[in-house]
């Protein structure tokens, strides 16, 4: 992988900042992230499509986050829905701090420009708070898909206990109840308050496991389909591919010799993005599970890099990732390809980290 620095022209160089344009997440990350957070801060689905128009509306290359779309435009990429939705849905989202409106006189939503002083008057939907507050958004993201993983084990183990009881003793009234229950939509409390009602002993199913060893094992869709046929579609690999592959990138066996000084140097574009100081490298190790989902690398390419590269490469390959991510294409394949995949042989990303140290311009 080769780097080239590219310098504009000493006239054509501006003693302004440039544009942070390409920090702004994608909009199907975007939406994917406050798809998974709805549940903790509130947001119905039909809510959610309408902020998607409204991303929509927004040019890829601008300044500025403001919708200028008027609600006629609105409801027709909403598939018709009325005017009054609209504007009830744009003042839930500005209840929610997720947007800002800045009407004109004549509540019409347009943009006029002052070219002799440079400033501008835009006046429509601001969503310039979305973006600020996205990071907070993806860490409810996480602790939402926590507590979902938390309750799917919960209402197992649910089940599991009352199939016991009942099968002792047919006529238990807390066992019927508690597989009743489990119909609702429960909290995360309510399936804690449903176990603790049951007297159960220990359950043989439930052994301890090791975190890094779990896979995601793929079901059907639909619980209540009858899978029968079996049709693979992926590449079976041969004994010889296999030992190809798991001989061809072994974990890394040399110490981890990279400072956290080095990181925030070589990347200062997922530097920004903090929240919080990063002093050691469990501060770099989270903030890498936060840039992760706004760059559209999934829980499992994650983890996958994590057990063939171990924790702290795994996150030192997203902020490296994050220092030219508007280069690449797709970022999550390529994530996978050097982490995981058929590219991830004699992949360093210390090495990447200096590479990019060296291509960043040092302060006079």
């Amino acid at each position: 992988m080769a780097f080239k620095q590219v310098s504009a022209s000493m006239g054509e160089r501006s003693e302004s900042l440039l544009s942070a344009d390409n920090h702004r997440p994608e909009r199907h990350i975007v939406i994917d992230t406050l798809r998974q957070a709805a549940p903790l801060i509130g947001l119905k689905a039909p809510v959610i499509a309408t902020l998607d128009v409204m991303l929509s509306c927004l040019p890829p290359t601008r300044q500025h986050n403001t919708v200028f779309a008027s609600n006629a435009t609105l409801a027709f990429r909403r598939n018709g829905i009325s005017d009054r939705t609209i504007r009830r849905h744009a003042a839930i989202l500005q209840e929610l701090g997720l947007l800002e409106r800045r009407d004109s006189a004549n509540r019409k939503r347009f943009c006029r420009q002052n070219l002799a002083e440079g400033t501008a008057l835009r006046f429509g939907f601001d969503l310039t708070p979305l973006f600020e507050r996205f990071a907070e958004l993806s860490k409810l993201a996480a602790q939402a898909a926590h507590e979902n993983n938390q309750k799917s084990y919960l209402k197992a183990k649910i089940r599991a206990a009352a199939n016991a009881i009942l099968d002792a003793e047919p006529s238990n009234v807390d066992a019927t109840a508690a597989i009743r229950s489990l119909r609702r939509s429960l909290s995360l409390e309510d399936c804690l308050n449903l176990l603790n009602s049951l007297d159960f002993e220990a359950i043989e199913a439930e052994q301890p496991c090791d975190k890094s060893s779990v896979q995601k094992e793929k079901m059907s869709g639909n619980d209540g389909q009858n899978v029968r046929h079996h049709h693979n579609s992926q590449k079976e690999h041969t004994d010889i591919e296999s030992e190809q592959k798991s001989t061809a990138h072994p974990k890394d066996p040399k110490p981890f010799q990279i400072s956290v000084l080095e990181i925030l140097s070589a990347c200062p574009e997922a530097a920004q993005f903090c929240v919080e100081p990063v002093k050691t490298m469990k501060d770099v190790v989270t903030h890498a599970r936060t840039l992760a989902p706004m760059l559209g690398i999934d829980s499992r390419n994650y983890q996958d890099a994590q057990e063939n590269l171990g924790i702290e490469r795994a996150a030192l390959t997203v902020w490296a990732i994050m220092q030219f991510h508007e280069k690449i294409r797709k970022v999550g394949a390529y994530f996978r390809s050097i982490t995981s995949g058929k590219k991830s042989e004699g992949f360093h990303p210390e090495d990447l980290i200096r590479r990019l140290s060296r291509a960043e311009p040092q302060p006079a």
